[in-house]
């Protein structure tokens, strides 16, 4: 089974789209399929990323082809719109990653044209919070959505969705295809032997104090706001806490984090250790007494998936999709997008250990028997024969 994935950028600034489908790939590779993926060279927000332009490269049993881009806004890559116009007829299914960017689209038409099978994830890009806000000119994206990613959507074979919650939340746009619904996976190995306690405190300087930590890329959608307010309302009670932010500023909102940090007078109980890499990120997770995340929006929660693998106790707002397992499995608290229901559910965490330590143990359970990349890689695949046969049918 020859599978491409497509996605307009693998820089890990950009989230949680990109670490998950190289990970994906890596297990679908050791799967025994045959796995190659299109890619922009292109990092978040600027520059480029340092790998090979325009030719193949082999990684972990995976064909990954990363293209220069010609135009940035929309990603325009001509190089990529000729390698795929070559090359997608040999393939027997597309896996398309995103919306509202010339790769996805142009793979999605072009699947059309050749008769190819494909799948679209949206990851999270149709939720009705961020459907109905954008950044940028929201009258040139209805235009673009109208003609573009509305009717590719439609032709797809499928829609992938990795949670119950994200497909649901599509059901004002009447979608045609079907919706399937698998999660994102984690690499359980590198939760299997996490590292010992204390190397991030030291790092910071951190000593014993309560650590909260939001780990995650910092940008408005991720409640900062509601974070803020909340800490403000813990520091009052436990002049002891500290806050941890680590991970890469989007767009410059990192700036109107501190501010608002400044105005709380809170900036010396606050610390930043901007992006982590590799084991740091591990450590972070099990020095933290809690992990809280109180988006407005959030189609899966790739980050709580890897805090409860290293048995931490979450604090997350009924936004985040995968609330109905944190809640189901007892492995944190789910709360409303408000400042004091926030800051209660983390004291009551950090104000007693025993509470703590069993929430973590219920998410590290979960985390190793639900998103485990076995079981992903397998239920993604079923899918694919599905529609691969449903394909073959057709056209007999």
């Amino acid at each position: 089974m020859k599978i491409l994935h497509v996605i307009a950028t693998l820089s890990p600034r950009s989230g949680g789209p990109s670490r998950s489908l190289n990970e994906l790939t890596r297990f679908q590779a050791l799967a025994g399929l045959d796995v190659t993926v299109f890619s922009t060279n292109k990092d978040n927000p600027e520059g480029v990323i340092d790998v090979p332009v325009n030719v193949p490269v082999l990684k972990n049993g995976v064909w990954f082809h990363y293209f220069s881009v010609q135009f940035s806004p929309l990603l325009v890559s001509l190089p990529m719109a000729f390698a795929l116009a070559r090359s997608l007829k040999n393939f027997d299914l597309v896996h398309i990653h995103g919306l509202y960017r010339f790769p996805t689209t142009l793979a999605a038409y072009l699947s059309q044209r050749y008769r190819t099978p494909y799948l679209i994830q949206p990851h999270g890009s149709l939720d009705p919070f961020l459907y109905k806000r954008s950044s940028h000119n929201i009258l040139a994206k209805r235009i673009y959505e109208r003609m573009f990613d509305l009717p590719n959507l439609n032709a797809a074979s499928a829609i992938h969705f990795t949670t119950l919650e994200e497909k649901l939340n599509t059901t004002f746009l009447n979608l045609k295809p079907p919706g399937i619904i698998v999660s994102n996976g984690i690499d359980w190995t590198r939760f299997e032997s996490l590292p010992p306690k204390g190397n991030m405190r030291r790092k910071l300087g951190l000593g014993d104090a309560p650590m909260i930590l939001f780990l995650g890329r910092i940008a408005f959608i991720k409640g900062f706001d509601l974070l803020v307010e909340a800490f403000a309302k813990i520091a009052a009670h436990r002049n002891d806490a500290v806050l941890v932010i680590a991970g890469p500023d989007n767009d410059g909102y990192a700036k109107v984090v501190r501010k608002h940090i400044e105005r709380k007078k809170l900036a010396t109980k606050v610390h930043w250790p901007g992006m982590l890499y590799g084991r740091e990120v591990l450590e972070a997770y099990v020095d933290a007494d809690v992990f809280v995340l109180p988006s407005y929006s959030e189609n899966f929660g790739l980050a709580v998936a890897e805090a409860m693998a290293c048995g931490l106790p979450v604090v997350i707002s009924d936004q985040v999709n995968i609330w109905a397992d944190v809640s189901g499995a007892g492995s944190g608290y789910v709360v409303p997008l408000d400042s004091r229901k926030i800051a209660d559910a983390i004291l009551s965490i950090i104000e007693d250990k025993a509470l703590g330590m069993r929430m973590g143990a219920a998410g590290r359970n979960l985390a190793r028997s639900r998103y485990a990349y076995h079981r992903i890689v397998q239920e993604l695949k079923n899918v694919y024969e599905e529609i691969i046969n449903s394909k073959s049918t057709d056209t007999r």
